[in-house]
């Protein structure tokens, strides 16, 4: 299936024309057929990395081609993993609604200072927006239906979230993260454990989670968690040549 469609949030964040989406098999007619009717300034997809031995034909689009990273899929089956108890015994975990969006607006871009995600890997888009961006993924969709926003708290003070969504088959979490300084003791563990016995006790019977490769030590904890690798996605963009 092939769902590449104009992206207004991401246009107006970078002032760009920007279309994004993803193919099940890679379709080199498709996206000549797309460019025939629009001229987006970056167009950005998801292809499995089964389908990577195609990219060459890029190359006959007469664009920049980036290959800007690999996204990971792990999960677990809910009715067969351990669930451990917390590390931290002293986390407090809290459902946020729009009226905590002030406190993950201070979170986010301590959170997701420097992150490596493939906007990063575009030369035409301004760094301080893609931050600005996660921001806006965390806040927009907090009282949407289905949602999880959780504010975790360590003596009263804010130094985590996560966010999930759910239907009855699965669960996933969207973004998540720790404050800097209180990384490396056991907090992100504690988060997802919390969230894994939280989606069984619904009865949803699958958590998944994704990540960019590279980033090794949040692979590492979801191993001890139970989850395994599932799938995994290419991204590219392809600029509009100046």
């Amino acid at each position: 299936m092939n769902n590449i469609k104009y992206s207004g949030l991401e246009s107006k964040r970078f002032n760009l024309e920007i279309f994004r989406g993803s193919m099940d098999v890679f379709d080199i007619d498709y996206l000549r057929g797309l460019y025939s009717q629009n001229n987006p300034d970056i167009l950005i997809f998801r292809v499995p990395v089964g389908e990577q031995h195609k990219l060459h034909l890029l190359n006959t689009l007469d664009k920049d081609v980036i290959n800007a990273d690999t996204l990971v899929y792990y999960q677990v089956d809910l009715n067969k993993t351990e669930y451990r108890p917390a590390k931290n015994k002293d986390l407090v975990f809290n459902v946020a609604d729009s009226s905590h969006k002030s406190i993950f607006q201070d979170l986010v871009p301590k959170i997701f200072h420097n992150y490596t995600t493939h906007y990063l890997s575009n030369p035409l888009l301004d760094p301080q927006k893609i931050t600005e961006g996660y921001m806006e993924w965390a806040i927009n969709s907090i009282d949407a239906p289905d949602n999880l926003h959780l504010l975790v708290y360590l003596h009263q003070k804010p130094v985590a979230f996560i966010t999930c969504c759910n239907d009855a088959t699965s669960a996933e979490i969207i973004l998540n993260g720790v404050l800097p300084e209180y990384q490396s003791q056991g907090i992100y563990t504690d988060v997802l454990r919390y969230v894994k016995a939280h989606y069984h006790q619904m009865q949803i019977p699958l958590l998944k989670i994704s990540t960019q490769i590279q980033n090794f030590a949040v692979q590492k904890a979801w191993n001890r968690e139970g989850l395994a690798l599932n799938s995994a996605y290419v991204t590219i963009h392809l600029n509009k040549r100046q």
